[in-house]
């Protein structure tokens, strides 16, 4: 997957996620998701630049080459597919397992091409766009031993990447 240099910045052309009823919607994520990102940030920051996003991980020192489905509505200690999750991801070359565990793989990468921002825009818009996108397939078609809701793990997903959009809007304002 292939980045221009401004949308890789945060400057490319974004969309504002739809509702149901086909209406945007402002990305304000309740206070508790907003701490809860903070927190997941902050913690982080501990960890070596090689940290793929806030859905990813060490590079190839803890990777996944397991599809996984583990604390499913718990962002902190989520663990699906190979990619989602915090600090989780799948090892170099390894496929992912499902739709939704492929949006997280190119987030992922996206972060790492931005020299590991958690809170580019495109990155985390791109994944929310991805997430929604890939939602009804997630529902219908998974991997085998999936003991996840997938449309759960989308749900939460979108949350906490709705949390992060929100919050670089916070964080960097003047």
């Amino acid at each position: 997957m292939e980045f221009s240099s401004s949308e890789l910045a945060g400057r490319g052309p974004l969309q504002l996620r739809r509702s149901g009823s086909g209406r945007r919607r402002r990305l304000s994520p309740p206070p508790c998701r907003l701490v809860l990102l903070l927190v997941l940030l902050a913690a982080a920051g501990g960890h070596s630049p090689a940290a793929a996003s806030i859905f990813g991980g060490d590079a190839a020192s803890e990777c996944s080459r397991t599809c996984e489905s583990e604390h499913c509505a718990a962002a902190p200690l989520m663990r699906y597919g190979k990619y989602c999750g915090v600090s989780y991801t799948g090892c170099p070359g390894e496929a992912p397992c499902d739709a939704l565990d492929a949006c997280c793989a190119a987030h992922d990468a996206c972060v790492q091409a931005t020299d590991d921002d958690y809170l580019n825009t495109w990155c985390n818009q791109s994944l929310l766009d991805c997430v929604a996108a890939a939602r009804p397939a997630a529902a219908a078609t998974t991997f085998e031993g999936n003991q996840c809701n997938a449309t759960e793990v989308a749900d939460e997903i979108a949350s906490v990447v709705e949390a992060a959009v929100y919050a670089k809007g916070i964080l960097h304002r003047p």
